[in-house]
């Protein structure tokens, strides 16, 4: 009995070596270029958040927050002087709370650079979850807009701009 449970114990280990690597690489996803993402939304823009405003959805089924920036550039598409909302799954509503993995989360007042694109209601939702979504900084030392604390935001204007450019091409 003794060496009958020892092998059923390698072999159940044996499964979980083979098998958990695999099962954890498919939960993830996969990490997105800015050209992708650039090519991906339809609204690429620089702002400031001005308000979250939790609420249910159309079925009562979801919390939804909708997240409204007041836009300093548009980068792609959108409307120049217009703000833009944004939907994000999520949010707390009379006591009630939703929280989703893998999903852009905003403050208030915070500056962000947002890949966006249109879902089947005609809402804006960010480009693959939270790597659509970037928080920009001030860099204390050189005055620059930082994008995630490693590129400046020019930088990443040119890329998206040379992204619209190379996919207009095609």
């Amino acid at each position: 009995m003794r060496i009958q449970s020892g092998v059923i114990k390698r072999g159940i280990s044996l499964v979980l070596l083979l098998v958990l690597p695999a099962a954890l690489a498919l939960s993830q996803s996969k990490e997105l270029t800015t050209e992708a993402l650039a090519n991906q939304a339809e609204v690429v823009a620089v702002g400031k958040v001005s308000s979250l405003v939790a609420g249910w959805n159309e079925d009562h089924s979801r919390i939804v927050t909708r997240v409204t920036l007041s836009v300093d550039q548009y980068i792609k598409g959108g409307n120049p002087g217009q703000p833009l909302t944004i939907v994000v799954p999520g949010g707390e509503v009379d006591g009630v709370g939703e929280l989703y993995s893998h999903t852009a989360v905003f403050q208030t007042d915070e500056s962000v650079l947002v890949f966006a694109q249109k879902d089947r209601q005609g809402n804006y939702r960010v480009s693959a979850g939270q790597q659509g979504k970037y928080t920009v900084e001030r860099d204390d030392v050189s005055g620059r807009l930082m994008v995630g604390g490693t590129r400046t935001l020019q930088e990443i204007t040119a890329v998206v701009q040379k992204a619209i450019i190379d996919q207009n091409q095609k």
